[in-house]
């Protein structure tokens, strides 16, 4: 084996190749940043392989060792298109099998000098290769879902057609010829480019249509806050703050009719407390009702259940929501009569709860065959019901409340806006304890944090802290809070949650108001983390390996100034004994009698003296050393802190 000089190497076709082999690496290496599911993974590989393959048949230019490098890369290749679809499992092993076996063979061929399998017979199973490609192609076509399933969909024919002109070239040229190597092999390659971009422009319109679509539930919201908050101005009415949040309902969800349906404790009851649309009954009629319409509209007006009593009464009792888009194939349904008010198509129920505690009921309803709920609508009540409970429930605590002074009032209901939003038990697991501390300045605090479990491994810790005071700003935590819980249950990076909760807030909430947040997400069972920032206290880490405490700092702009904001994510990893802390600028910036500022480093030393503690503890420890620093002086701003302590 003679290999060639290096001159000879920048004569040959290698830097042609690498040159496109590292453009197409670097596309898929922009997909895999951008995306969370390692579709990229495969193609990377396969990237590789070929970056090794052209080394080792230019440097080492020997026939046989091109001619074996060309059944691996085919076998990549093969392994790449069929591997995402579940139909092409059995024959795609069988074609590994194959390769494996001629592999083999070929390299018997090469060592004992017997010719079992002749070059042209490499050539041969190219181009059936190439051939099964396009046929697998055909069959998988329709089976599209899923991101890597996208990309090989979407780039089969021109890949597919790529490598069979390669193969046939091969096979008729051979590995020999100038142009074959200068020309055919580089431009080859460029199926792996396309499919670069390709999955580039789905990552694209997947961001754009979650965008659009969380976009949309946000300006859902927002008519949600507008339409109950333009009653309230006029009425203090119980009965018309629901009336409008039942219509929004209707509108947002594209229903021909609802009702709203509240929980009287003392009865074990539920009563209908607003009703508008066409809404046919989803439960079976008293036969003694006259089944005319003004007469149905009056009996649904005034109709009261007991808990688990018709399907509304089920949804009051045990929370769980109905979906229902075709009721004529569901059995909990009845069919009342034939008349257009009677006859119900879709339907769909959730229950309105505050905490635990279930309220009531919100239930929208098509009488238009043809045309069911989808999802995505479902998706929609689910959001609305749940803003527009906090609604109810704190329009609530302002009846409660208005009986006291304005000062009084209006802190009261801040204060009980924020004591919903706050988690009132936290979380811990075998693998991850959290502890937790909030202090409010004056009563009403602009500090907010919040824990929520995306997925059975992941949970998201979320600080932040609103400008300003009183019902505004706990408002805009409350739609800060929805918008989280609405978007963290994705896949997409913290980075874009953060892009998704600027957009649903900028413009819509006065300078005035604006809002630093922290986020992190945590893989409770690897210890992996990933961290943004929204111009809010840098994240610290205290490393028990070597004992000391990290400051991650990503500098960027508050949520709510700037809609074309983009923000920024770390990526780290916790191990045993790390502990994360995310703060407000209350615990650092806080002064003493001398003018002193606690300050990071301060904190800082106290995470790491405390390292053996519980996160209980440690919140604990914070709370008593911040108090002993500021001694007689005021507390100027809020103080919160939070705190996760990896046990693996």
């Amino acid at each position: 084996m003679t290999a060639i000089s290096f001159s000879q190497i920048l004569a040959s076709p290698l830097l042609a190749r690498l040159l496109v082999l590292a453009c197409a690496a670097a596309v898929f290496l922009v997909v895999r940043r951008k995306d969370t599911e390692g579709q990229a993974g495969a193609f990377i590989a396969t990237i590789g392989l070929l970056v090794v393959r052209d080394i080792l048949v230019i440097v080492f230019p020997i026939p046989e060792l091109q001619n074996l490098s060309d059944v691996f890369y085919f076998g990549f290749a093969l392994l790449v298109f069929l591997a995402p679809f579940r139909r092409s499992r059995v024959p795609l092993i069988a074609a590994m099998v194959v390769h494996v076996a001629i592999a083999g063979l070929y390299l018997a061929t090469i060592f004992s000098g017997l010719a079992t399998i002749p070059a042209w017979g490499i050539g041969a199973l190219l181009v059936a290769d190439a051939a099964f490609m396009v046929l697998m192609g055909l069959l998988n076509n329709r089976d599209s879902e899923g991101g890597s399933r996208h990309i090989v969909s979407d780039s089969w024919i021109f890949s597919s057609t790529v490598l069979m002109i390669y193969a046939v070239l091969s096979l008729v040229l051979g590995h020999g010829n100038a142009a074959f190597e200068w020309l055919i092999v580089p431009v080859s390659y460029g199926w792996l480019v396309t499919a670069g971009l390709v999955g580039l422009s789905i990552l694209d319109q997947q961001t754009l249509a979650a965008v659009s679509y969380y976009e949309a539930a946000i300006d859902s919201l927002y008519n949600l806050s507008f339409r109950v908050g333009t009653v309230l101005k006029g009425s203090f009415s119980t009965e018309d703050v629901i009336a409008s949040m039942n219509d929004v309902i209707i509108e947002e969800t594209g229903a021909d009719g609802g009702s709203i349906y509240l929980v009287d404790e003392f009865d074990d009851v539920i009563i209908a407390k607003a009703l508008s649309g066409n809404f046919p009954p989803p439960f079976l009629l008293p036969e003694s009702l006259p089944r005319k319409q003004n007469r149905i509209e009056s009996f649904m007006r005034h109709a009261q259940f007991r808990l688990g009593e018709t399907v509304l009464g089920e949804v009051a009792k045990t929370g769980k929501n109905i979906y229902a888009p075709d009721v004529t194939v569901d059995g909990r349904f009845p069919t009342n009569g034939e008349e257009d008010f009677l006859r119900l198509s879709s339907f769909m129920a959730v229950p309105l709860m505050v905490e635990d505690k279930i309220i009531g009921v919100s239930a929208v309803a098509k009488s238009r065959p043809g045309s069911p709920f989808g999802e995505a609508d479902f998706d929609r009540l689910k959001l609305l019901a749940n803003f527009g409970t906090l609604a109810v429930s704190n329009f609530f605590s302002f009846l409660e409340a208005n009986e006291r002074n304005s000062i009084e009032q209006t802190a009261g209901i801040a204060a009980e806006i924020q004591r919903t939003i706050i988690p009132k038990k936290l979380p811990q697991f075998q693998t991850l304890a959290i502890g937790a501390y909030s202090s409010p300045a004056r009563g009403v605090s602009g500090d907010y944090y919040d824990l929520i479990r995306t997925r059975e491994d992941k949970i998201v810790g979320v600080i932040g802290d609103v400008a300003g005071k009183g019902v505004s700003a706990a408002l805009i935590m409350v739609m800060i809070r929805s918008i989280l819980h609405l978007i963290t249950n994705t896949n997409r990076d913290m980075a874009t949650v953060l892009d998704w909760v600027n957009k649903g807030i900028a413009g819509k909430i006065d300078m005035d108001h604006y809002a630093t947040l922290g986020v992190i997400s945590i893989n409770i069972v690897t210890g992996e983390l990933e961290y943004a920032n929204a111009s809010h206290q840098p994240l610290l880490i205290y490393r028990r390996a070597n004992d000391i405490v990290e400051t991650i700092d990503l500098k960027s702009v508050p949520i709510g100034v700037e809609r074309a904001t983009t923000y920024q994510r770390k990526a780290l990893r916790l191990y045993d004994g790390d502990i994360a802390v995310l703060y407000t600028d209350g615990i650092v910036e806080v002064l003493n009698e001398q003018g002193k500022q606690f300050g990071r480093k301060n904190l800082s030393q106290l995470i790491a003296r405390h390292k053996d503690l519980s996160p209980k503890e440690i919140v604990g420890r914070v709370k008593q050393e911040v108090s002993k620093f500021i001694g007689t002086a005021r507390q100027h701003d809020d103080q919160t802190v939070l705190v996760f302590k990896m046990k693996l």
